[in-house]
């Protein structure tokens, strides 16, 4: 049978590919999937706005005990938290879509700056289900997959026999409130099916955690197959000499865009890796340690006004390093005395907007209005959150306020003792770039859509 020879612009397409990854100058842009679009397999048509509401309150405040689990001087003021850790079926936000192994199998992972490790279910696992659709990763039908064998670069080796047969490197991360996944170090070609035009991209030999046993409270979500974790550096102390976390491994940037959290229908959310993602806007510096991103504040405002918060305030939390950049994240955690002013010029505000308060705000909240954000909050002003170097991520009325059943509205910052966590309803509308050679991070407000070329 005759073959069909390959047209002039898929040879250039391919060689320009090849040229690109091989010199590390390329961008891989894949769609995130909220948890509560049209999209994520959680999707609830009949949710109400008081369902929603209700996981965003819970998930916020479990990430929150996440965070701040090696602080153990920091509590919350307004709320007791227990801490499910990051993958309960309530307690995420995106998903990213990819493909591992040739032949390659399709997956649905969590997406997470405050982790490093890319890691799947690899059965025989425990727990994992048939039934819920979740398609696993054989290991043994895979052409590419190559685990890593016992050497002395290795902290803890398997002990040999089914399922690993001779000694491979073993790996088991931990994560709050009990959780962890546990397994073999491998590397295993990954496919994306980017967003831009649908291009199929393939990253070979990336490392990864094959897992064989996850365990916690709450479980893993049975509808998700693993981790994705975006934090950077040179690689995990764990990890075998030479292996870096996949963020580090395809460049030095990063970035996500997401637009309205309340718009289940909006199909461009999306996340990029590598050197030539787009860092574009304002940028402040950015600073890594043990695997948390985070930034410095010099003030905020409302309506272009900027409160009277004391200096000191933020001195004090930048020292510490306690303000987060989280994509886990949705509501705005400010440091109590920074909140206490924001607090007071809201109330202000919302009395000349003719905003009716409501008497007994439900916890954590506390300041909540009847009606609506759309309607009486029509003239409420502008938030904007200013970072060192003077670049601002301006909030509006629909990242101040969350609605929280179908009358009533609530502000969507609680106050917390010792950190401030900017989660991502103040990042909604963004692209939100991470440069991790020059160590900044840059703020674009846009539709996402403009970033899918």
């Amino acid at each position: 049978m005759a073959t069909t020879p390959l047209s002039p612009l898929v040879i250039t397409l391919f060689l320009l590919f090849s040229i690109s990854l091989s010199s590390h100058c390329f961008k891989i842009t894949t769609q995130l999937i909220h948890r509560d679009s049209y999209c994520s397999p959680l999707y609830n048509a009949t949710a109400t706005t008081a369902d929603r509401a209700a996981r965003i309150i819970e998930a916020t405040l479990a990430r929150y005990g996440h965070l701040i689990s090696s602080y153990d001087d920091d509590r919350p003021l307004a709320v007791d938290i227990a801490a499910p850790g990051i993958w309960g079926i309530k307690f995420n936000i995106f998903y990213v879509n990819f493909s591992i192994g040739d032949p390659p199998v399709p997956q649905l992972a969590l997406m997470d700056t405050g982790s490093d490790l890319l890691w799947v279910k690899c059965p025989p696992c425990s727990p994992c289900s048939t039934s819920s659709g979740a398609t696993y990763f054989y290991s043994f039908n895979s052409k590419t997959y190559s685990p890593f064998p016992c050497t002395d670069d290795c902290e803890k080796c398997t002990e040999g026999g089914w399922p690993w047969s001779p000694k491979h490197c073993k790996y088991k991360i931990d994560y709050a409130g009990g959780h962890s996944s546990e397994g073999v170090y491998a590397t295993e070609q990954l496919t994306f099916q980017t967003s831009n035009n649908g291009f199929v991209t393939t990253i070979p030999k990336a490392f990864f955690g094959c897992s064989s046993k996850q365990s916690g409270p709450e479980g893993l979500d049975p509808h998700v197959n693993g981790v994705l974790g975006l934090m950077a550096g040179a690689g995990d102390p764990d990890f075998p000499d030479g292996q870096f976390p996949l963020v580090t491994r395809l460049g030095t940037s990063f970035s996500y865009c997401v637009g309205s959290l309340s718009d289940r229908y909006y199909p461009h959310n999306h996340l990029s890796f590598g050197d030539a993602v787009d860092l574009i806007g304002g940028s402040t510096p950015l600073y890594l340690e043990d695997g948390r991103y985070f930034v410095h504040l010099s003030g905020i405002s409302l309506g272009g006004k900027m409160l009277d918060i004391k200096k000191q305030v933020f001195a004090k939390m930048a020292l510490r390093k306690k303000i987060e950049m989280d994509s886990g994240s949705e509501l705005f955690l400010l440091y109590i005395e920074a909140f206490e002013v924001l607090k007071a010029e809201i109330e202000r505000l919302a009395f000349w907007e003719l905003m009716t308060p409501v008497s007994s705000p439900p916890r954590p909240f506390e300041l909540c209005y009847r009606g609506t954000v759309e309607k009486e909050a029509r003239g409420f002003p502008a938030m904007g959150i200013r970072f060192v170097g003077g670049v601002e991520l301006v909030v509006d009325r629909f990242g101040v306020f969350l609605q929280v059943k179908d009358d009533v509205f609530c502000l969507a910052i609680v106050r917390s003792k010792g950190v401030t966590i900017i989660g991502m309803m103040a990042q909604q509308s963004y692209n939100v770039g991470y440069d991790l050679k020059a160590m900044t991070v840059s703020f674009q407000k846009m539709d996402c859509q403009l970033l899918e070329r």
